[in-house]
């Protein structure tokens, strides 16, 4: 029996994702072993080896010439990772797209099913990430959301923006960007709808509208564990204040404090999904009032890490993984704001990785890697399926 002390957790993510890179250097300070790995990494990189018996699944698992046992990981952070990669030589494109989904299910299927904390575990993001689950769901805990019109019908859609005071935008119900064949991405903001504008060709989608809040300033509140650390965003220009994604260059940060009837409401949806972490979106109207827009369990927090650096934001995700199974915990009235620290700065060629013992250290990988801020604040989902990117989901 591996002591507690010597328990790795499991990072599954992509080799250059900068967010991991920080949380894996915290984990290291806190002497906690690191085994990190993408699912795209299987099968030429990994192999799996697992058996059930009555006291649940157990075996190894080894990647990158490491193996750990199933069954002694501590905790595993499901971060943004990959699809796997088969070779698809030979197959037709149906006997690939089932070659891809079985070797989906056989990997993400039994790490899922460890008796391990896990962060967040897969299903209740796939839960969480359905728009009109989340939004519905906000409203029964108590918090403000918008009203909310999705369907394909013109008319109706015409009567709601006509009907709602203040005008309606447009918004994204699943990713708020598209991968192009290129390899470029284009991004979908928020967007004013003007009645008029709405014609038959609504028909042939479907479409969510919501009542457009007059904000003050928007809050991105990144909940981890119990805690929750909120960052308070001014847009400086037209495209920023109608989504703050559409003009990085003209937004600031400070801290701000979330009031206590939002911090309950919060606390009673991370609740009510099952959630451990989550990056929530918060519009604050001129009278004060705070209105839950969107609540993302993937959603993305260096960046803002990067402009306050002293939200603590990768101590506290480290500090959640190596506790393994942590006890639910009330948040605090405000987060401790601790004073000004150095900022992380990594190269983009260079990765964090670990070593056979799972102490971490900077490598420079064979192609190197890019960091841009869009990229950082893109909603991914946690898991792969049939509706979403094959962006690296082959190999030859």
């Amino acid at each position: 029996m591996t002591a507690e002390s010597d328990r790795p957790v499991a990072v599954i993510t992509e080799p250059d994702n900068l967010t991991a890179d920080r949380v894996v250097l915290e984990l290291g300070e806190l002497g906690v072993p690191v085994v990190r790995f993408d699912l795209a990494d299987f099968p030429r990189d990994m192999t799996l080896n697992a058996s059930l018996s009555p006291a649940g699944w157990h075996g190894t698992l080894s990647v990158h010439g490491r193996t750990v046992a199933l069954q002694e990981l501590r905790a595993i952070w499901w971060w943004h990772p990959g699809p796997p990669r088969i070779a698809l030589d030979g197959l037709c494109a149906a006997e690939a797209e089932w070659a891809r989904e079985e070797a989906m299910a056989g990997v993400a299927g039994v790490l899922a099913a460890l008796e391990c904390e896990h962060v967040n575990h897969p299903s209740r993001t796939r839960a969480a990430q359905s728009k009109p689950g989340a939004l519905a769901s906000a409203a029964a805990c108590g918090l403000n959301v918008p009203a909310t019109w999705i369907g394909n019908h013109p008319g109706a859609a015409r009567g709601f923006a006509r009907e709602t005071p203040g005008g309606v935008v447009g918004k994204a119900l699943t990713r708020p960007w598209i991968a192009c064949p290129d390899g470029t991405s284009r991004s979908l903001h928020t967007t004013p709808v003007d009645h008029r504008a709405i014609d038959s060709g609504i028909g042939l989608g479907a479409h969510q509208l919501q009542h457009r809040v007059v904000k003050d300033h928007e809050v991105r509140l990144t909940v981890v564990g119990g805690e929750m650390f909120a960052a308070r965003i001014d847009a400086h220009s037209p495209a920023a204040r109608e989504d703050f994604r559409a003009d990085y260059g003209a937004l600031t940060y400070r801290h701000t404090q979330v009031p206590d009837t939002v911090r309950e409401g919060i606390t009673r949806l991370m609740a009510h999904y099952g959630l451990l972490v989550a990056a929530i979106d918060l519009l604050v109207d001129e009278q004060g009032h705070w209105w839950l827009v969107d609540l993302n369990p993937a959603g993305q927090w260096d960046w803002l890490q990067k402009e306050l650096p002293a939200l603590p934001l990768a101590q506290a995700m480290a500090e959640l993984l190596a506790s393994g199974r942590p006890t639910a915990k009330q948040p605090a009235v405000s987060p401790a704001v601790p004073g000004p620290q150095a900022d992380l700065s990594l190269c983009p060629e260079r990765q964090i990785t670990v070593t056979e013992d799972g102490v971490p250290f900077i490598s420079t990988p064979s192609m190197a890697s890019s960091f841009e801020t869009v990229v950082q604040t893109q909603e991914d989902m946690q898991i792969f399926d049939g509706s979403n990117s094959r962006k690296g989901a082959s190999h030859t």
